[in-house]
């Protein structure tokens, strides 16, 4: 699985279980919402117990919660586009 197929199914369980990212970042806490969304997303990484309680609250297997705490390849595709 890729990083980017990771975060497509975490936000198919979001949809599919009408959570609000409020309610998510509620759930896994610990440090500003902003980070866990963005981590959630691709963006950032999340520290092993973060990536645990997010594993967690999405079913995720163990290899997709180790994925949540690798530090990601951002700024693909290339060129970025808006």
């Amino acid at each position: 699985m890729r990083r980017e197929q990771l975060t497509e199914k975490i936000l198919d369980i979001k949809r599919n279980s009408d959570w609000s990212w409020k309610y998510i970042c509620a759930e896994i806490g610990g440090v500003s919402p902003i980070l866990i969304v963005g981590a959630l997303l691709g963006q950032h990484r999340l520290a092993n117990p973060l990536a645990r309680k997010a594993a967690d609250l999405f079913g995720l297997s163990e290899a997709e919660e180790r994925m949540l705490n690798e530090v990601p390849n951002r700024g693909t595709p290339m060129p970025p586009s808006d």
